[in-house]
């Protein structure tokens, strides 16, 4: 069982290593430094640390990460908080648990320790993807694979044999185009309520101000109408 760090339990680990040790992270390929920190989507718990391309000018120590976590990382909330009227019900803390990973990258590296590797302290991370649940497919492979075809035959009218790795490729892009998909399906519905309650705002206002220049053109003696009115001496009783 993976035992997944959270930012104060990342804080201590960082506290009990070399202070000016520089940090690096593990399994990034170049993207070995440190970078900026994020809320880590708004439907899965988290701050995620982004990996960023290898630059002595970018190191970190331990002590300068610490500081930055510490500044950075309470009450940080996801990207939208506040746009188009979404607010962010959970954000960072102490408990809050550590990713690495890009904004919108669909991927679940959780911060599980760090350790000292030739002088360096490394965060070390385990990809808690295959163990999220059961596989988002519910049909054979096969079958997907002509699912794939029908779909590329309807929607560009050509019937076409892809290769396998480029089956396999496909196949595995599907969840996460999956997952993107529905994250920018949710901002454009968020989108579109947002206009649609705009433009009613818009419209409410033009008839405001129309029912205001009658009435104004009315007390001015520029009309002697008053739509909407009874006509002078009508219904008053006297």
């Amino acid at each position: 069982m993976t035992t997944q760090l959270t930012l104060q339990g990342f804080l201590d680990a960082l506290a009990a290593v070399p202070q000016d040790a520089v940090v690096k992270m593990s399994g990034f390929g170049s993207a070995s430094t440190p970078g900026v920190l994020f809320r880590h989507r708004p439907f899965v718990d988290g701050l995620s640390i982004t990996p960023t391309i290898a630059r002595g000018a970018l190191d970190l120590t331990v002590a300068e990460l610490i500081d930055f976590l510490k500044e950075t990382g309470p009450n940080t909330t996801w990207r939208s908080h506040g746009r188009n009227g979404f607010v962010d019900l959970h954000p960072a803390g102490p408990e809050t648990p550590m990713w690495v990973g890009t904004p919108h990258e669909v991927s679940f590296h959780a911060v599980t320790g760090i350790e000292i590797v030739k002088g360096f302290v490394v965060i070390r991370t385990t990809d808690l993807a295959p163990v999220q649940g059961p596989s988002l497919q519910r049909i054979p492979e096969v079958e997907a694979v002509n699912r794939m075809r029908v779909e590329h035959l309807q929607r560009t009218g050509q019937d076409t044999a892809f290769a396998p790795h480029v089956e396999r490729y496909l196949l595995n892009m599907l969840p996460a185009e999956r997952s993107r998909t529905l994250i920018d399906l949710a901002d454009a519905r968020q989108d579109l309520t947002s206009f649609e309650a705009s433009l009613q705002a818009k419209k409410d206002k033009v008839a405001k101000l129309e029912r205001d220049a009658v009435r104004n053109d009315y007390l001015l003696g520029i009309r002697d109408d008053l739509p909407g009115t009874e006509s002078p001496g009508h219904g008053s009783g006297s």
